[in-house]
C-alpha cells in the first residue's frame, strides 16, 4: 500500500511537471537565447520602480501584479514569436509564464531572475534617467511624419454622435491615442488636462481614441477624471484599428497635433512635447 502510495505521488509529480507548457532557463541558456533569436520578445515583469533601477537590455515592463498585466499582454505581444519572462528571483516569473503559455504565448522563464542574472555579471542597462525625447526614437519612431496628410476616420464619441476628423478642418487638432487600461496613458492624463484648460477652443480642438474593448468603463473614468474634451470609442481595440494602423500607433500613448489643413505637424509618445508646441503657437 505504501509503495503504491508512493508511485501514485511521483506519478503525480511528473504530470504536474510535464503539465508545465513554459520552459525555465539558466541565465546562459536565457542568453543564448537572446543573442541566437532576435525576434525574441523580452518582459521584465518586475514593478516599474524595479524596472527603472536596472533592467536586462532591451527588456519591457509589463508588471505582473497589476491589474491590466493580461490585456497589456495581449495588446503589446506577438503570439508568433517567442516571449523571454524574469523577475527578481523567479517566482513572479514563473507565475507571469504560466499566465501567458495559457494565453497560447510560446513562453520561457529565466530562472533565478535578475539577481541571478547580475550575480554572474551579465550586462544590464538603466532606464530610470532617460530624458523624455528618448521614449521617441524606443517606441514612436514610425509614426507618421511631420507633413504627411493626417488620414481621415469617422468614429463615435461617448453619446453616440458621429465625429470625422476631416469635419474638424480649420482648427489644430492634438489627437491622442490611449486606453484606461494602460498606466502609461493614465500617467499623462493631467498633462492633457492642463493642456486642454490652457488652450484657445476656437483655435485648438482636443480629440482621444480609446481601445477600451468596453465603453461603460471608458465612460465611467472620463467622468470621474474629468476629461470633457471629445472621447471617441474605437471598438476594434488597438491590436486590431484600422485607425492605428493608419496611424503606426504601436505603442499607447501616442499623440499627433494636426494642423488646420489637416497635415501633421508633430508626432510623438510625449505629451510634454505636445504641450510645448502648443504653448509655442
Amino acid at each position: 500500500m505504501h509503495r503504491t502510495a508512493l508511485m501514485l505521488s511521483l506519478i503525480s509529480a511528473f504530470a504536474l511537471v510535464s503539465c508545465k507548457g513554459y520552459k525555465d532557463l539558466e541565465a546562459s541558456a536565457f542568453q543564448q537565447m537572446l543573442a541566437g533569436d532576435p525576434s525574441a520578445q523580452l518582459v521584465d515583469v518586475r514593478t516599474p520602480e524595479e524596472f527603472a533601477e536596472g533592467h536586462l537590455p532591451g527588456a519591457a515592463n509589463i508588471d505582473w501584479q497589476a491589474d491590466d498585466f493580461r490585456e497589456k499582454a495581449a495588446e503589446s505581444l506577438d503570439k508568433g514569436r517567442p516571449v523571454m519572462v524574469y523577475c527578481r528571483s523567479g517566482k513572479r516569473s514563473a507565475a507571469a509564464a504560466a499566465r501567458l503559455d495559457g494565453m497560447g504565448f510560446r513562453t520561457y522563464n529565466l530562472l533565478g531572475g535578475y539577481l541571478k542574472w547580475t550575480e554572474e555579471g551579465r550586462e544590464t542597462e538603466v532606464s530610470g534617467n532617460e530624458e523624455p525625447e528618448d521614449l521617441d526614437v524606443l517606441y514612436g519612431a514610425d509614426l507618421l511624419k511631420p507633413g504627411t496628410a493626417a488620414p481621415d476616420f469617422t468614429l463615435f464619441d461617448l453619446s453616440g454622435k458621429e465625429v470625422r476628423l476631416s469635419g474638424l478642418r480649420g482648427k489644430t487638432v492634438v489627437l491622442d491615442f490611449w486606453a484606461t487600461w494602460c498606466p502609461d496613458c493614465r500617467a499623462e492624463i493631467p498633462a492633457l488636462k492642463a493642456m486642454y484648460a490652457a488652450a484657445d477652443p476656437s483655435k485648438v480642438t482636443f480629440v482621444s481614441v480609446s481601445y477600451d474593448r468596453d465603453i461603460e468603463t471608458l465612460r465611467k473614468y472620463v467622468a470621474e477624471n474629468g476629461m470633457p474634451w471629445v472621447q471617441l470609442f474605437d471598438p476594434a481595440g488597438k491590436k486590431d484599428s484600422g485607425i492605428g494602423a493608419d496611424y503606426h500607433v504601436k505603442w499607447i500613448p501616442s499623440m499627433y497635433v494636426i494642423g488646420p489643413d489637416g497635415k501633421v505637424v508633430l508626432s510623438t509618445v510625449v505629451a510634454s512635447k505636445v504641450a510645448a508646441f502648443l504653448d509655442g503657437k
